[in-house]
């Protein structure tokens, strides 16, 4: 062990003992402050499962054995080519994300990127990503905030999966938030609110960061911006996606 990783191991076990460490969800004495969550509030993080649509990465219902696609990509494909999750935006892991980006629980969000990174190397082709890029907010909630959560997942992911983090997008208008709109609204809201900046030294796909996918009119928006430049493939990973209400078999079929 290094002189830097001996010193680090020194004072992070110093500070165990003077702070002890706590579940940040559920409060509950932990016995080390490397891991944010304890195993009961860890494993009531609902994972996503198979089957899921292979393109937009939702879980979907019944059983199957073979790769589908849901019934929203059928009718309208993303201008993504893939996107997955490790975690459904749910119970636990709502409370995960809220307590990340709104109380700053940096621990927690390393855990949720390093979730990230597992499902995007078990779901896509890491070989056709050549950078990592954050879904970007606008400058006034940028300065309004204490955290930007898609640059710090990106920077996060970025190292994980050593990529080059690369800001290629900016938020070209002001959007009010999604989380009031319907699935038309939240379209109509960001629908050319993304400008893209080409790059010559990026020569092969992305991957676009954010926090969480509800409708995925965001990220969608984000990934024609970066197409109108000629960066592709796109690629999405989030820490969350928000669960189906589509019955099992319906309207699927294999891409």
């Amino acid at each position: 062990m290094s002189v830097a990783a001996s010193v680090m191991s020194y004072g992070r076990t110093l500070a165990d003992l003077l702070y002890p460490p706590a579940c940040l969800l559920c409060g509950v004495h932990l016995n080390s402050s490397i891991a944010p969550l304890c195993d009961v509030c860890e494993a009531a993080m609902p994972r996503i499962g198979l089957p899921r649509c292979e393109r937009c990465g939702m879980e979907l219902p019944g059983a199957y054995d073979a790769h589908v696609i849901c019934t929203a990509c059928q009718r309208h494909p993303p201008s993504f080519d893939q996107a997955c999750a490790p975690f459904a935006y749910a119970e636990a892991a709502r409370e995960a994300i809220h307590a990340f980006k709104y109380q700053g629980r940096h621990r927690l969000g390393s855990w949720l990127a390093a979730s990230m990174a597992q499902a995007a190397q078990r779901a896509l082709p890491l070989d056709q990503i050549k950078a990592v890029v954050p879904v970007p907010l606008h400058w006034v909630k940028r300065r309004l905030r204490r955290l930007d959560p898609p640059v710090f997942l990106a920077h996060a992911m970025a190292r994980a999966l050593e990529r080059p983090y690369v800001p290629l997008l900016r938020r070209i208008r002001w959007t009010a938030t999604q989380t009031t709109l319907n699935p038309s609204g939240r379209i109509r809201n960001v629908e050319g609110a993304f400008g893209a900046r080409s790059s010559r030294r990026l020569s092969g796909g992305v991957l676009l960061v954010d926090d969480v996918m509800t409708s995925g009119a965001t990220v969608n928006a984000c990934a024609q911006a970066l197409r109108d430049v000629g960066i592709q493939p796109v690629y999405v990973v989030t820490a969350a996606r928000t669960p189906t209400n589509q019955k099992a078999g319906e309207g699927l079929r294999r891409p």
